[in-house]
């Protein structure tokens, strides 16, 4: 069962049996310098594996290790990634709903395919153990 709205994250990736793998934050800005969450971060550490925080620039990835968060052990380009699922992404201002939007289709293709065989970003969270977690699994929305 995935944790509720009140820990700040927008969505949580669940696995095909429904257990909370990761937590998605999105912000409609670029995070200035380290996300503000180091403190919120290690505490969802313990409910997730892995936590992923998203604005129009960067998505990055962070795991679950040794009672801590490391990482970023992914970072990807977002209009890179998003420009998938919509060609004219960023097109303006990116409202946080929109962009958690295209994230979860993203994330969805991820574990169904169902747009590409290969979606963007496959090979590295292949590499930081998060694909085969999410095949077959689906989002959540947190938010109230």
């Amino acid at each position: 069962m995935p944790p509720t709205a009140d820990t700040g994250f927008d969505a949580a990736v669940v696995d095909h049996e429904n257990h909370t793998v990761a937590l998605v934050q999105v912000k409609g800005e670029p995070f200035r310098g380290t996300p503000g969450l180091p403190g919120q971060l290690a505490k969802a550490a313990g409910r997730a594996d892995f936590i992923l925080t998203i604005d129009p620039a960067q998505i990055r990835v962070y795991r679950h290790a040794d009672s801590a968060l490391d990482g970023p052990v992914v970072q990807l380009d977002t209009p890179q990634v998003l420009r998938h699922y919509d060609p004219e992404f960023p097109r303006g201002r990116v409202f946080e709903a929109y962009l958690l939007t295209l994230v979860e289709a993203w994330l969805r293709d991820l574990a169904y395919h169902w747009k590409t065989d290969n979606p963007p970003g496959s090979e590295q969270l292949r590499a930081a153990g998060l694909l085969e977690r999410i095949e077959g699994g689906t989002t959540q929305p947190l938010g109230v």
